[in-house]
């Protein structure tokens, strides 16, 4: 144990809030212009959903550990090898995604720092924080989540002044009115807006993280619910009002994907030194989503060969509870991404986050299938007592996942990211090939 509310809320959060917002929302404000907006809060509802379905099936069972496990239990085992080997992929690409960001960032006050270099760092700092014990991974999350959280807020307070006072350099052009202005709303029709979904949707991954944490949470049949509910509203807030102040002080046409669109606003009201803390800011919120992630990778890791799916040594457990040997191997993967920070400095973070997407999607509709199926059983009465029923089931299960499955369509249809599919369609193939070799040949204690 020894996860609390406030652990739980921020290490969801500090998933969430990383690249995508303070760089990424950059080029998704240029393609899609104010329409933007609605797109954050449209899949924000989304990855609602999916949360409480996660939380419910997380507090279906006290004794339950990981979400495979529960996909497992409600799907089959087969679905269980491939979600969960699936979701230890997308963080580890997350990991390596994150400290690839962090070393462009840090580059900013040092260029000639390699940025191998920062990852190596930041990944000895991880290293030290994760073989502690929970409480500690829970402290370091909520700290790191908290900055990120007052850079936000600092953003819209002083947007705010700027806005409604007239202050600074920006403050007699700026106005919310450019948020509706003519060409500013869908400036690329339809197709931008669909366009930019995308990465509204993953934007907010991260969100179901909160399920692995049920074991290792004080009181989790009170917690999972109140920080769900808190975090996709607390998320959409800062999202939407942080892009609502950013497209009132900087004109559309200046954002783009190579630049913080947070570091022009700050530019714009005159602030440079809120410009350049920024890219501390960003720094950190890389090494927060890195951290949440190792955490995912290990537990996940652990679950794994506690089913017999991973080597049975990987489930074996510290003094402290962490699972040190799944927690060794996962951070190898962080090494893994050192290394080809090396070879592929410019490319790296490009790849890791498209090799995410469809796999992401995957894990999500497994999810919604698990609980529509959780939630069959225990209408019957198989099921015992619900807690944290999610909302509008069994419709909303459909809804999700068909939205996720639209988001996928689109993906490859409209990115034309047909290199990163067939890779993940690929990985999954090899998964089933695994999966039935495995079953061929049992392990002692294997459930597969």
């Amino acid at each position: 144990m020894g996860l609390k509310q406030r652990h739980i809320l921020f290490m969801a959060l500090g998933g969430s809030v990383g690249a995508g917002l303070f760089l990424g929302s950059g080029g998704a404000i240029r393609q899609a212009g104010s329409s933007v907006l609605a797109a954050y809060v449209l899949c924000g509802l989304i990855v609602f959903l999916i949360g409480r379905a996660a939380a419910e099936l997380a507090l279906s069972d006290p004794a339950g550990r990981t979400l495979n496990a529960f996909v497992g239990r409600y799907l089959g085992p087969r679905m269980e090898f491939l979600t969960g080997w699936s979701y230890w992929l997308i963080w580890t690409l997350v990991c390596i995604s994150e400290i690839t960001a962090a070393g462009i960032f840090v580059r900013y006050w040092v260029p000639g720092v390699p940025q191998w270099a920062v990852a190596a760092v930041l990944g000895g700092v991880l290293l030290a924080v994760g073989s502690r014990a929970v409480a500690t991974f829970g402290e370091m999350e909520f700290w790191l989540a908290i900055v990120k959280i007052w850079a936000i807020v600092a953003l819209i307070l002083c947007g705010l002044v700027t806005i409604i006072g007239h202050v600074g350099p920006a403050g007699p052009a700026a106005s919310f009115a450019h948020i509706w202005a003519p060409g500013v709303i869908l400036p690329h029709g339809a197709a931008g807006f669909a366009a930019i979904l995308p990465m509204a949707l993953f934007a907010f991954g991260g969100t179901e993280v909160v399920a692995l944490a049920a074991a290792e949470t004080d009181n989790a049949v009170r917690v999972l619910p109140r920080a769900v509910n808190g975090i996709v509203g607390r998320i959409v807030v800062f999202y939407v009002g942080s892009l609502a102040v950013i497209m009132a002080i900087v004109p559309w046409g200046q954002a783009d994907a190579t630049h913080s669109p947070f570091v022009l606003a700050f530019q714009h009201m005159g602030l440079p030194a809120a410009a350049a803390g920024i890219n501390a800011v960003m720094a950190l919120a890389a090494l927060s989503s890195c951290n949440t992630g190792l955490y995912a990778t290990s537990r996940t890791l652990a679950s794994l060969a506690e089913s017999g799916m991973a080597s049975a040594r990987l489930r074996d457990r510290a003094a402290n509870g962490v699972p040190a040997l799944a927690f060794g191997a996962s951070f190898l993967t962080v090494l893994a991404g050192v290394v080809l920070n090396y070879f592929l400095p410019d490319r790296l973070f490009g790849y890791a986050i498209q090799g995410v997407s469809f796999l992401l999607i995957f894990v999500w509709v497994t999810i919604m299938a698990a609980h529509l199926s959780y939630r069959r059983g225990a209408v019957a009465g198989a099921g015992g007592r619900r807690v944290a029923a999610l909302p509008w089931a069994p419709a909303s299960n459909g809804v999700a996942i068909a939205f996720l499955l639209g988001i996928g369509v689109d993906i490859v249809l409209g990115g034309h990211l047909y290199v990163p599919f067939v890779l993940d369609v690929a990985w999954l193939g090899g998964l089933l090939l695994a999966q039935g070799w495995l079953a061929a040949r049992p392990v002692p204690g294997a459930t597969v």
